[in-house]
């Protein structure tokens, strides 16, 4: 890597900085995951830092896939050694190394979305709160944001009279997760930093270790992730951040701009770099955005520039609602189309899948024939799912979700009636769902197919585990 001509002289700034805190400042477009690989190679091959004593982190696989694959450019095989993945990943990480002060063990499984609102129903329908005051989906929702905040059932304040009893679920949630050695995603970030906060041992070891702390979309972390990196950093204050507070939209999920905007308070001192050249967009697309958002008060200044071309103007176009919106895309699709360009050189973006129908018919209307790219990602095929829930049944046999989804899969005859008299003799037994069915007979009522079915179950499971060690 050749500092001066692979990089603009902000970006070697940042890449370059020796101790303590910094902060930059990226604008949309400005090389920002660069800069991220780009320090993270230097500190090791440039100034001897240990690969093992970075840790970098950022919010999706992709983003950390790809900071990966740049790290390994540089650095060869000791890249392996830096921690680098989104905080969930790096949390799952440190509590597999620390499960004890977690009150886990290390085979705990992690659940998924949709078994998050799987245990959720359960809970309400055994608590007898119907759906029209609390459903699976809202509970789901608001343990998801106590968890962001990092608050616990016994941390909610108390519910008005006849509001949702959101405390008494949480606990119960909570109280099931444990029994089956399992967390959530919220659970990953929550224990990590109660295990940091309960254990000095830990911590200090933590801190110890690592000297180096990078952190990509600064702007979008939560108050949990905040307290994560505050208990990892030590006294040398090697923090790196790197967003831009005018990308901040993620407010409704938890994400708390001022992290960014209070990081030179809480960390003085700090060096803060602007990147302000973008590379990827026409000048006429960046004075449109500063436009905009140069009106919001709480940011900090910053004026991005390109040497790319002016480009094509803006065209801005205020609908009344989603439908005429829809329509005026497709009518633009439709002069593009008169105009000799191939419908394959248009592209549609949209916020958010519920925006889809609409476009769709709009399309449709005009005769203009489209695909929709997307669907189900790999890991969500229920084919998918049922195979990593039979692996993490065989790894953790007190997994009772990961039981539930394939108790039926192959169809083994087990009904509701059936499934529900199992479960009340595995929670009045104290044992889980596996055991339970491998103790069939003791359960009254259940038809001796259904029985043979779950007999067969458990027979397998064990003979599975056992051939696995």
């Amino acid at each position: 890597m050749d500092l001066e001509r692979d990089l603009s002289e902000p970006q070697r700034r940042a890449v370059t900085h020796g101790e303590g805190p910094l902060l930059v400042l990226a604008g949309a477009g400005s090389g920002k995951t660069r800069v991220v690989t780009c320090r993270i190679a230097h500190l090791v091959a440039a100034t001897g830092v240990g690969p093992w004593r970075i840790m970098a982190v950022t919010f999706t696989n992709k983003a950390a896939g790809e900071m990966r694959a740049r790290v390994r450019e540089m650095l060869g095989p000791r890249a392996a050694d830096v921690w680098l993945g989104t905080f969930h990943a790096t949390c799952a990480r440190l509590l597999r190394m620390h499960p004890g002060p977690a009150g886990l063990s290390r085979d705990f499984a992690i659940i998924d979305e949709d078994d998050q609102r799987t245990l959720a129903g359960q809970v309400l329908r055994d608590l007898g709160i119907v759906p029209e005051i609390l459903s699976a989906k809202d509970l789901r929702i608001r343990i998801d944001r106590a968890k962001q905040d990092g608050l616990g059932p016994g941390d909610l304040p108390a519910g008005r009279p006849g509001a949702p009893p959101i405390a008494e679920a949480y606990a119960e949630y909570e109280r099931r997760l444990r029994a089956s050695n399992a967390v959530d995603f919220g659970d990953l970030l929550v224990m990590a930093v109660r295990m940091l906060e309960c254990d000095a041992e830990v911590r200090e070891k933590l801190r110890d270790r690592f000297l180096h702390l990078l952190v990509d979309e600064f702007q979008d972390t939560n108050a949990i992730q905040y307290r994560l990196l505050r208990l990892l950093v030590n006294e040398r204050r090697n923090l790196c951040v790197v967003g831009d507070d005018d990308q901040s939209i993620y407010g409704w999920r938890g994400a708390r701009v001022r992290n960014i905007l209070g990081f030179e308070h809480e960390f003085p001192g700090a060096v803060v770099v602007r990147l302000e050249q973008n590379y990827r967009s026409a000048s006429r697309i960046l004075e449109s955005a500063a436009a905009v958002i140069e009106r919001n008060r709480a940011r900090h200044a910053k004026k991005l520039w390109t040497a790319n071309a002016a480009g094509e103007p803006v065209r801005v176009i205020a609908a009344g609602d989603e439908r005429e919106e829809a329509w005026e895309v497709a009518r633009l699709v439709d002069e593009l189309r008169a105009r000799g360009r191939p419908l394959r050189s248009a592209a549609v973006f949209y916020r958010i899948n519920a925006q889809s129908r609409v476009i769709e018919e709009a399309m449709r209307a005009r005769g203009l024939p489209y695909v929709v790219v997307g669907g189900f990602r790999f890991y969500e095929r229920a084919e998918v799912k049922s195979l990593l829930a039979y692996l993490r049944l065989l790894a953790n046999p007190a997994d009772d979700l990961s039981f539930a989804r394939i108790v039926n899969v192959p169809p083994r005859g087990v009904g509701k009636v059936t499934f529900e008299r199992l479960a009340e003799h595995a929670r009045a037994a104290g044992i889980p769902l596996a055991a339970a069915a491998a103790t069939v007979a003791d359960v009254p009522g259940v038809a001796t197919a259904a029985a043979r079915g779950l007999a067969d179950l458990a027979a397998s499971l064990e003979r599975w585990r056992a051939a696995a060690v």
